[in-house]
């Protein structure tokens, strides 16, 4: 009866995570790398870090560069929405450009 309770638990706490959003406040992440492409609602990047692809959400209060398309190199100062996902709030162009809101 224990290990079904722990069980439970465990599972709730995990869905209360995938729907819950990130409180107010939270700390901002910050990663660079190239876009592989711009999407209406999504940005997908390739981290130079280790070189996976990255989606990022993009919403009304993204800040975005004029110019941002695929190939350029990028900041990305992002939250994480949920367990798996992130909004990014801001791209900034590492090559030059200029940046306006979304």
């Amino acid at each position: 009866m224990r290990n079904r309770a722990a069980v439970l638990a465990g599972m709730l706490a995990l869905t209360l995570g995938a729907v819950l959003p990130v409180p107010a406040g939270a700390a901002s992440i910050t990663t660079t790398g190239t876009v592989v492409s711009k999407g209406k609602d999504t940005l997908i990047v390739r981290i130079d870090d280790h070189h996976h692809r990255i989606p990022f959400a993009i919403d009304g209060s993204t800040v975005l560069p004029a110019d941002l398309k695929a190939g350029r190199r990028v900041r990305v100062v992002y939250h994480p929405t949920g367990t798996t996902g992130q909004t990014a709030d801001e791209v900034i162009l590492l090559d030059g450009g200029t940046s306006k809101s979304r």
